[in-house]
Formats: C-alpha cells, sequence, structure tokens
C-alpha cells in the first residue's frame, strides 16, 4: 500500500521507516526542510516552527529503547554513535539478575538528535519519499491529503501532525482536553570536565517542595535539563522565567544546587518556559488515521511521547499486514486501549499533585489515599529499597507492562506501603514557598 505521512516528526518518521519495512510506500509531508545528510550537531540549529517543544526534554524510556532494538537497530547505533547514552537500572538492583532485566535500561538524547537519527534511516528506506519544505493545506473531497495546492494519492493517509497543528479543513478529532496544572521552567546544562552526572537512588534526581516539583534528564554528549514545575495558578512564581531567579531557586534546591552551579555544570540555554499542557485522548476518534501526540498526548514530565510513537508506528505496520481493507480501525484497535490506560492515569497523577500543591490531605505512600500518585510517587520512593518492587515500578514508569500488572497487585501495593512507613515522611529538599519568596525578595530578584 501507500501512505501518506502527513508531518515529519518522530512519530511521522518512525510511522514511515516501519511502513517502509514491512513492504510499504510512504510519502511524509514535511513543513520544515531539514538536510538527512547534515552532521549530527546541524540538529541543534534547526528552527522546528511546528513543534514549539523541540529543544525541551525527551527521553526513550525502556520501552521506547527496546523498540529500536528490535526494530530499528540502526537508528540505535546512530545514536550511540552520535553520543545518545544509556542509562541500566539494573545496576540499582541488590540481588541477582532475573529474566527480563535486560529491558529495564533508559536511552538519553535530546530531540534534535532523535529526528536527525530517524530521519538519516528514513532517507535510506527506496520505499519512501521524503518531502521537506512542504505545506499541508488540508483534505480533498476524496480524502485525499492536499499540500501547496496538489493533492497527493495514497491509500492510507496519516496524522502525524502533533498536538498543535491542525491545518484549515483537517477532520477535528474528538476528545476533551484535562489541563496537567503545571508549568514546568527547564534549562539545558553541559558537564564540565572531571563531572559526572548526579546520582540518584532510583533514576535521576527529582523531588517536591509540597508547592512546586522539580525533575531532572539526562541528555546526550554530558548534557542534562533541570526542570521545575510550579501550579499554573501560582503567578508568583512565574518570576522563574527569568534565568536570575531560576538560578536563585535552585541554590535552594538539593541536589539542583549541585548541579546547576558554575563550576559543576555550564548553561547551554536560557530558561524555556513550557505552559498550556493538557492530557488529550483522541483515541475513539475515526476522523484520520492519528499517531502520537495526534492520537494522544500526556503530561510531559511522564515522557511517555517518543516511546509512544514507536508503539503506534509498530501498530500501524502490523495493522497493515493484518487489516489491509482497514487499517485504520485495525490500528486503533491495537494501540488505543494501551494509550487510553495511560491517559487516564497520567490524568489521575496530575490531579494528585495539584491538590497536594494546593495543601489538600493527599498521602502517596498510602493507596487508599490516591491510588493514582502512590503507584507513581510512591512506588518511585519505595522502589530503592527492594528488587521486586523496582522491577515492577520501572516496568511500569517505563511503559513495559499495562498498568493491571501493577494495579491488581495487592500484595505489591502492601509491600511498597511498608516500605513507606518504615522509611518515614520525606525530608522537603528546599524551603517553603514563603521562606523561598522571601529570600528572592530580599536578594532584590522579585520586582
Amino acid at each position: 500500500m501507500r501512505f501518506v505521512v502527513a508531518g515529519g516528526g518522530v512519530a511521522g518518521l518512525a510511522s514511515a521507516l516501519a511502513l517502509a519495512r514491512a513492504g510499504h510506500d510512504a510519502v511524509v509531508l514535511e513543513r520544515d526542510a531539514p538536510d538527512p545528510a547534515a552532521p549530527p550537531e546541524s540538529a541543534f540549529a534547526l528552527e522546528r516552527r511546528g513543534i514549539p517543544h523541540y529543544f525541551q526534554p525527551h527521553a526513550f524510556l525502556p520501552r521506547g529503547r527496546k523498540l529500536l532494538d528490535e526494530h530499528a537497530p540502526d537508528v540505535l547505533t546512530s545514536l550511540a554513535e552520535a553520543g545518545a547514552s544509556e542509562q541500566d537500572l539494573t545496576e540499582k538492583l541488590h540481588g541477582p539478575r532475573e529474566p527480563g532485566d535486560e529491558d529495564l535500561v533508559y536511552l538519553w538524547a535530546r530531540r534534535p538528535l532523535i529526528e536527525w537519527a530517524l530521519r538519516r534511516a528514513v532517507a535510506a528506506e527506496p520505499a519512501v519519499d521524503l518531502r521537506g519544505g512542504v505545506h499541508v493545506d488540508g483534505l480533498s473531497e476524496d480524502g485525499s491529503v492536499v499540500a501547496d495546492g496538489q493533492p497527493v494519492p495514497g491509500d492510507v493517509v496519516v496524522d502525524a501532525l502533533g498536538r498543535y497543528r491542525r491545518p484549515p479543513g483537517w477532520p477535528e478529532a474528538a476528545g476533551e482536553p484535562t489541563d496537567c496544572g503545571a508549568v514546568y521552567y527547564c534549562r539545558y546544562f553541559r558537564l564540565r570536565p572531571g563531572a559526572g552526572y548526579v546520582d540518584a537512588p532510583l533514576l535521576n534526581p527529582r523531588g517536591d517542595l509540597g508547592y512546586l516539583g522539580f525533575n531532572t534528564f539526562r541528555g546526550d554528549n554530558r548534557t542534562f535539563a533541570v526542570i521545575i514545575l510550579v501550579p499554573s495558578e501560582d503567578r508568583d512564581l512565574r518570576v522563574l522565567r527569568f534565568e536570575q531567579v531560576w538560578q536563585a531557586v535552585c541554590a535552594r534546591i538539593t541536589p539542583l544546587d549541585v548541579m546547576t552551579s558554575p563550576d559543576f555544570a555550564e548553561p547551554i540555554t536560557g530558561v524555556m518556559p513550557m505552559g498550556g499542557l493538557r492530557n488529550v485522548d483522541h483515541t475513539r476518534s475515526a476522523a484520520l488515521l492519528a499517531v502520537g501526540d495526534a492520537f494522544c498526548h500526556t503530561d510531559p514530565a511522564f515522557a511517555y511521547g517518543l516511546s509512544f510513537a514507536l508503539a503506534h508506528a509498530r501498530a500501524l505496520a502490523d495493522a497493515a499486514a493484518e487489516a489491509p481493507g482497514d487499517v485504520a480501525e485495525c490500528f486503533r484497535a491495537k494501540a488505543g486501549p494501551e494509550s487510553r490506560e495511560r491517559h487516564a492515569l497520567a490524568c489521575g497523577i496530575d490531579a494528585g499533585r495539584s491538590a497536594r500543591w494546593r495543601g489538600e490531605p493527599v498521602d502517596p505512600t498510602r493507596p487508599d489515599s490516591h491510588y493514582p500518585l502512590f503507584s507513581f510517587a510512591g512506588a518511585l520512593a519505595a522502589a530503592p529499597h527492594d528488587d521486586g518492587v523496582l522491577r515492577r515500578t520501572v516496568r511500569r514508569i517505563g511503559l513495559l507492562d499495562r498498568v493491571a500488572v501493577f494495579d491488581e497487585d495487592a500484595a505489591l501495593h502492601d509491600r511498597i506501603a511498608a516500605i513507606l512507613a518504615a522509611l518515614g515522611p520525606p525530608k522537603p529538599p528546599g524551603p517553603p514557598r514563603d521562606e523561598l519568596l522571601a529570600h528572592l525578595s530580599g536578594s532584590h530578584l522579585l520586582g
């Protein structure tokens, strides 16, 4: 068959690659015109107008890294050669290894490098027509894509335009958005010579002060990102968009004080705010066959996007083989249930996080207080203390298991609750909100 893929981001490129390697033809229509033959560092100079989160942190969860290893090992090799790094969480285990532990590996790379590696592989496929600098106008009366005023014939249209873009006349997808409740303020750094990544009990440093949170992502070539998350409605903390304020806040939080110090790392970007974040489920929409964020998108804190883009690409290629007469319906049956359950989980965790920031009595250490938050924050805190909990938790957050594997295990919940009870309340890694604002005011950083 011939597939017309609207959008040349990660989901569009991954779909075209999977389809071509399954024996189909694909046309990829992309508004920007990156050169597939350019060196990897050129990707960071691109202006991706349709992807406002292009320079924001991304990561391949264990599921995504596993899919690359199984279906696109050349892309995995290109990323490794260009400086991507792996993080093997079996190093956190206390006892012997078990079957399946080989999958507990994260792959860290910035999004520009990821697109570069995928585009390079797609451009090498004779069955893919990669068209850059093409504007998707919409659909013709017969359902074909129209680009630059001309119809692009094909058997199946694939919407890979992401969460933001809808050309005039593009079908509206069903699904009501749910606000994530947070604004993210991110900055990237590069480690100084002799410095190494700051370790954490399980993954990378993260924490919550009760009124804001922070997360960190490793990147390629000794880079890393620090993200401060604040409630959307907290107008006082919007001053984090200013570099001096952002640095001053990090200096009051452990271990961000070390990670952002001039002796440890060099900043390579300014502060990059990201707001208007929503969880949206389009999986029941029959408007078009959509993949990636156009199918379902969630709070970027969970980093589902890249791995789901690869999973959707795989499901699309399988659907084309199994149901050539109705690829779209078969794809939705394959990819929809997992996307919907992750969307529901993201909404639940976001709601719990927002409730805690409002001061409501939400206890993540007990499954009967707020289960979504217990299954995420509580499990992450308990995982370093028990190999069984670690395995189940990483497989859950890494998309290796369906959510029911964790949700239906009452003994696991009891074990996590017991560990958290024994650990006691964690010490906040930073000052109370009033104290932080007073410090910023006293330092003349608030105007």
